[in-house]
């Protein structure tokens, strides 16, 4: 517990800093119109209805938004996701290694890069992670009592309840990612009876309860919902075959790539426990060889599955972190032991001396390689921590190889988390550094600056037209949705069509007659003349990154 509060008091420093990002601002707007229309059933987008998601992050966020008033500080829900998440991991952690392997387990999660950065961003993904370890750790408390005993019984309606809670924040995606460990160690060791000693049942049971009152309520209200929900938004968006299509999935080779740069430092101990794991699967194995086996399933699990997935995005692999990072706590364990052979200590020194390299290469070359991203030269400021961020990798990586030379587990594991404070603290600056070219702060600042009460804000929509929404919130305003060519409607949201969007017809005969309107562009699209965007002559009232802001040349906005 002490452990999940300063780490929560730590991620919540400066948490209005940067403002919300594109990926954010759907869940601080929706949550902000769930107030001012005091509903709380039926989610809206630019106050259009909006079913793509469930209730639970709207929820919370609109809590948090009435104690503080609209901000950043929504992001308090992560944060909050977080520590839950750390309380849980330790407890888990505890029941398969032991109390000081728990705690280990839960620190370094505490220092993951990914964990660090999800912890601050408003999205559901932390309340996943969460849920699936609160999932998981009742399962395995469940399985500490026989069949039938009240004990056992209460961890299951517990494990039930956190999935259903789960559901709300991410529809059926918890329940995946805790089915599978779940799932395949339950019928390897007892078969079909064991699915029985589950309880489906009551879990049956407490799911309908937590999750079917939204659900059949939002069905009665918009005819529509449940088709798309069930089918549209989770068997076609996995499949990336969404009607919409308003998306699209990261690459395989960036998803774990990035998994592996969320999963820093720690990435590099995990493969200590492949070996132990393999002899975990066997029949007969001692516990702790049996609970990497398990941890591995969850993690790998996870990843295969979202693999599986092209409509997969890099943030996904959040809740395969606790995993990951109770298994380096595992690795540390072992080598604290003497149980890591020499082979795999000679390699941990290369592995040092490699990030030793890359920190001075980071230091020598890293702002002149960051020039090559076109956006980075509208940020320039983030090439000055490119030396820093290099001179904390190549400390970090001649630790460890001083570290693993000398078989030191502790040191080994300490220079590593120590190093993440710092360059944790540069990623978290850096991204306020780039706020102008991922948030719509700035750009609203300049419409309303020029926007009367009566100027029409226009934004030139994608077909994921929820990019909007923190425009929506940083103006205040209702804004008029630009024609996204291709866009097909969910059938919930088809009565609501008439006046949903304007016509770039429309658009066009307007700003030939000077009316008062502000043109807001498509940040998806790169574009450097922005007479590509305006139709007709223009005034340039600012850019941010891909994101300008123009007006008629005939007319002043504001009146």
């Amino acid at each position: 517990m002490a452990l999940g509060g300063v780490a929560a008091a730590l991620l919540a420093f400066r948490l209005d800093v940067p403002a919300l990002f594109d990926n954010e601002g759907r869940y601080a707007e929706v949550a902000r119109e769930m107030l001012l229309r005091g509903d709380f059933i039926t989610p809206t987008l630019d106050f259009t209805l909006f079913l793509n998601k469930p209730p639970l992050t709207f929820w919370l966020a609109a809590l948090v938004h009435h104690l503080t008033g609209p901000s950043e500080w929504a992001r308090l829900v992560s944060v909050a996701w977080a520590a839950v998440t750390l309380v849980a991991t330790c407890r888990l952690g505890a029941l398969l290694y032991g109390e000081v392997a728990g705690l280990v387990g839960g620190a370094f999660l505490a220092v993951t890069m990914g964990f660090i950065l999800e912890a601050r961003t408003l999205r559901p993904d932390m309340a996943v992670a969460a849920l699936v370890v609160l999932t998981l750790l009742c399962w395995r408390h469940a399985l500490r009592y026989p069949a039938g005993a009240r004990t056992r019984l209460g961890w299951l309606v517990a494990l039930y309840a956190s999935v259903g809670v789960g559901m709300l924040a991410k529809g059926l995606v918890p329940v995946v990612l805790a089915g599978i460990p779940i799932g395949i160690v339950t019928l390897r060791e007892r078969g079909w009876r064991g699915v029985l000693e589950l309880r489906p049942g009551m879990g049956l049971l407490v799911l309908g309860a937590i999750v079917l009152p939204w659900h059949v309520a939002i069905a009665l209200r918009h005819p529509g919902f449940v088709s798309d929900y069930l089918w549209n938004q989770h068997v076609k968006t996995f499949f990336d075959k969404k009607l919409q299509n308003d998306t699209s999935g990261d690459p395989l080779w960036f998803f774990w790539s990035v998994f592996a740069g969320r999963m820093m430092p720690w990435i590099v101990l995990l493969p200590l426990t492949l070996d132990e794991a393999r002899r975990g699967f066997a029949r007969i194995a001692e516990p702790e060889a049996r609970a990497t086996a398990y941890l591995w399933l969850w993690l790998g699990g996870l990843m295969l599955f979202f693999s599986l997935a092209p409509s997969r995005l890099e943030h996904y692999s959040v809740p395969a972190l606790p995993a990951g990072a109770l298994l380096a706590a595992r690795a540390w364990q072992r080598g604290a032991r003497g149980q890591v052979g020499p082979l795999a200590w000679r390699s941990l020194v290369a592995v040092g001396l490699a990030v030793t390299v890359a920190g001075f290469v980071l230091i020598a070359r890293g702002s002149t390689m960051l020039t090559q991203t076109y956006w980075i030269a509208q940020a320039p400021g983030l090439l000055t921590f490119s030396p820093i961020a290099g001179a904390v990798v190549a400390a970090m990586g001649a630790a460890m190889a001083i570290a693993a030379r000398r078989r030191d587990a502790a040191f080994l594991v300490a220079a590593m988390g120590l190093a993440m404070i710092p360059f944790s603290a540069i990623i978290v600056r850096a991204e306020a550094e780039a706020e102008p070219l991922f948030s719509w702060r700035l750009p609203a600042r300049a419409v309303m600056s020029a926007a009367g009460p009566d100027t029409e804000i226009v934004f030139e929509s994608p077909r994921e037209y929820q990019l909007v929404a923190g425009l929506v919130f940083y103006t205040g305003r209702r804004i008029t949705l630009l024609d996204p060519p291709g866009f097909v409607p969910p059938d919930y949201l088809k009565p609501e069509m008439d006046g949903m969007f304007l016509s770039h017809a429309e658009l066009r005969r307007r700003w030939e007659a000077g009316d008062r309107i502000i043109l807001v562009s498509n940040p998806l699209l790169r574009r450097e003349d922005p007479a590509e965007i305006a139709p007709g002559p223009f005034r340039e009232l600012g850019r941010f990154g891909d994101r300008w802001v123009l007006a008629p040349a005939a007319a002043s906005p504001r009146r």
